[in-house]
């Protein structure tokens, strides 16, 4: 198998708690040929404290706090890699991830983004039960399961840069559904690949950015949706 370079980008704010074991995580992948941007999105806490050990290892920055999306932008323009993942730094990636990720995307070179099932972990990382999320090879269906309800885990996808470099990054007006909002405008211009195999560890907490949404949060997500697929 071929290995291109795959880009990590780490959006950070606040969790000085995980963050160390997210970047542990990349640094323990079986796929060597990795770079790593953490973005510190103005953390108040101990975050960089506990990143140094990580530095010889890392590309660390530091921003004024603008929210996920525009953290996720800020690394996404800096990567140099053919594939682009994200990982929440309370997340963390399964020693497998991106080898089988690129192995997908290489060997379905018209792809535009990849997802996989996920093992929902606690705060102290101890398993707590298997999410196999559901995949529609056709285009039409996807995008109106999708305009239901996502069930694509942001945190396991892996995207080739160059369609991103087309369908442009994660709108930052959108401050809770960017990664909603972004797969639709990929699933216009790409097929999309999946692997129902538990390759990312998605940790519940009780402090989960998604326990903190407003009502109808998803709402300029699907108006997207419907503007880029008329009929649906």
């Amino acid at each position: 198998m071929t290995m291109p370079k795959v880009s990590v980008v780490i959006p950070t704010y606040n969790y000085a708690q995980y963050v160390g074991i997210a970047v542990k995580s990349v640094l323990d992948q079986s796929y060597p040929n990795l770079e790593i941007f953490v973005v510190d999105d103005g953390s108040t806490d101990k975050t960089q404290e506990v990143l140094m050990p990580y530095i010889p290892w890392i590309h660390y920055y530091y921003k004024d706090n603008g929210g996920t999306a525009s953290a996720l932008n800020f690394g996404i323009t800096r990567a140099t890699g053919k594939y682009v993942c994200w990982l929440s730094s309370d997340d963390i990636f399964l020693p497998d991830k991106v080898a089988k990720q690129v192995a997908l995307m290489e060997k379905e070179p018209g792809l535009g983004f990849s997802y996989t099932s996920f093992v929902v972990i606690d705060g102290a990382g101890s398993k707590q039960y298997e999410v196999h999320s559901p995949f529609y090879r056709d285009q039409r269906e996807m995008v109106t399961k999708l305009i239901e309800g996502c069930f694509i885990n942001g945190s396991s996808v892996m995207i080739r840069k160059a369609a991103l470099d087309q369908v442009g990054f994660f709108d930052e007006s959108m401050t809770t559904v960017h990664d909603y909002e972004l797969w639709f405008r990929l699933l216009r211009s790409y097929p999309c690949g999946f692997l129902d195999e538990l390759l990312l560890g998605y940790r519940w907490h009780g402090q989960n950015g998604s326990l903190f949404v407003p009502p109808n949060f998803t709402e300029p997500a699907i108006k997207r949706a419907r503007q880029l697929f008329p009929g649906l």
